[in-house]
């Protein structure tokens, strides 16, 4: 599993998914609610992880803005 965590540097346009991506703000969501989140808690963990240890990639390296 994979997860990529950043900012869009202007607005993109998107293309209709047979799965459509959902953006979501990290600020004020329980991503341990597993009512509204499948994966028994394992998204809010990784979020934490990304909060905590930062992206892992420096932005050099992997071409996308972001970071906190």
């Amino acid at each position: 599993m994979e997860i990529y965590v950043g900012r869009l540097r202007e607005d993109v346009r998107l293309r209709e998914e047979k799965h459509p991506l959902l953006f979501l703000r990290l600020a004020g969501e329980n991503f341990f609610d597993t009512e509204k989140y499948a994966g028994e808690g394992n998204i809010g963990h990784m979020i934490e992880q990304v909060k905590d240890y930062g992206e892992g990639i420096g932005k050099e390296e992997s071409g996308v803005s972001g970071g906190r």
